[in-house]
């Protein structure tokens, strides 16, 4: 994605990798020492795309800024679930106390697990296609064609995942796009969500 936002001539990327040492190159136009502090930073900004961050090692400040951000700039936030940080089994952010800011701007309801046995991922033999809803289908963002046809056609075509994180659910009020197909994970409505969408003051 980063590589595919780079090469975007429409697209300014700036990238902040937490776990990388001083002197890092990156495909970007800027490379970050940290997230944003203050308005003036983070407000210059259309989007933030997560990959399963260490949402612990932001300040106080940092995180009432991205959720004010959301909130009133109208701010695009999209989180992928990951298992380094997500799916951390000890002193993660989803049981973190102190986090409860963050996990209000995730549109699903997480797990809170209480012993190291819980099931943190899901990991299938073999691919399963994304079975998308109604809204999934006419959600222009994720089409893989110009015409809702084309992308249907186009996801036809995908083969399929093996894995998703588990949630409790969809929150209320927030649009779930497609669901994880492996009948295992549930069955209807009840299947694992894997795309979900919603509204966050101004922001989505």
């Amino acid at each position: 994605l980063r590589t595919l936002l780079f090469r975007d001539k429409s697209t300014t990327l700036d990238v902040v990798l937490q776990t990388a040492q001083p002197g890092i190159s990156q495909e970007a136009d800027k490379i970050l020492d940290d997230f944003p502090a203050t308005r003036q930073e983070m407000y210059q900004y259309d989007c933030v795309v997560a990959f399963d961050p260490d949402w612990q090692d932001l300040s106080v400040s940092q995180t009432e800024l991205l959720e004010g951000w959301v909130a009133e700039q109208g701010g695009g936030l999209i989180v992928i679930a990951g298992p380094v940080y997500t799916g951390k089994v000890i002193n993660s952010w989803v049981q973190d106390p102190s986090m409860d800011t963050i996990r209000a701007l995730y549109p699903v309801e997480f797990v809170r697990r209480i012993t190291v046995m819980d099931q943190t991922s899901y990991v299938a033999d073999e691919p399963w296609p994304l079975d998308f809803t109604r809204a999934g289908m006419e959600a222009d963002y994720v089409w893989l064609g110009d015409t809702p046809s084309a992308s249907q056609r186009g996801w036809v075509g995908f083969q399929g995942v093996f894995s998703h994180f588990p949630v409790r659910g969809a929150k209320p009020g927030a649009t779930v796009l497609a669901r994880f197909s492996d009948p295992r994970s549930g069955e209807g409505d009840q299947r694992a969500p894997y795309f979900v969408s919603q509204f966050y003051g101004s922001g989505r």
